[in-house]
């Protein structure tokens, strides 16, 4: 995967909702957020519009593997790592916003785009998920919140170049075990 699956859905969701980069700045300055990745920095409900939030849940590796090839008479390894995601997207607003429009949010996870971001960075959203109303999870605030939560699968790989095989640094002993030379053997 080329991209942070956090990110991919980022983007999904701005395109499909089209929703701006972010609704300005506030009066200190600070962007005020449409969609992002859910951040403890990042600050929420300064806009009445709908903010929208995405997060990794948590993961369950089913696989994990390295392999070694050569090319090129470098040696390299490859690893590689197969992951379940359990991803949450939250739909935040002050106004009715959150309420009439979750329902899109969930609804672009099986959209074209989807489709062709999910062949693009290789990976695969689930078509079951589950959606939760926590409008009332913040106490007397006002807020509408929606929680959209769903399983993933992403795939991860990074090349490493090693020196495996190419090169040993050993040391000769006597029979007491007195080390009196140190050299590298190169292939």
């Amino acid at each position: 995967m080329k991209k942070e699956i956090e990110k991919i859905f980022v983007e999904l969701i701005q395109k499909s909702l089209d929703l701006p980069d972010n609704y300005g700045t506030d009066e200190k300055g600070n962007v005020i957020p449409c969609v992002c990745i859910k951040a403890q920095n990042i600050k929420l409900f300064n806009t009445p519009h709908i903010q929208i939030t995405v997060s990794t849940v948590s993961s369950n590796t089913f696989a994990n593997r390295k392999e070694y090839f050569e090319k090129n008479n470098n040696y390299y390894e490859r690893l590689m790592l197969n992951e379940q995601r359990a991803m949450q997207i939250d739909v935040y607003s002050k106004n009715n916003e959150a309420r009439e429009r979750f329902w899109e949010v969930q609804a672009a996870l099986t959209s074209t785009l989807a489709s062709q971001l999910m062949d693009k960075y290789q990976f695969r959203i689930s078509k079951i998920s589950n959606s939760f109303n926590l409008s009332g999870l913040d106490g007397g605030s006002d807020i509408n919140r929606f929680s959209i939560r769903f399983n993933c699968l992403s795939w991860q790989e990074k090349t490493n170049k090693v020196d495996y095989y190419n090169k040993f640094e050993t040391t000769v002993q006597d029979s007491n075990l007195n080390v009196f030379g140190d050299f590298v053997i190169q292939q």
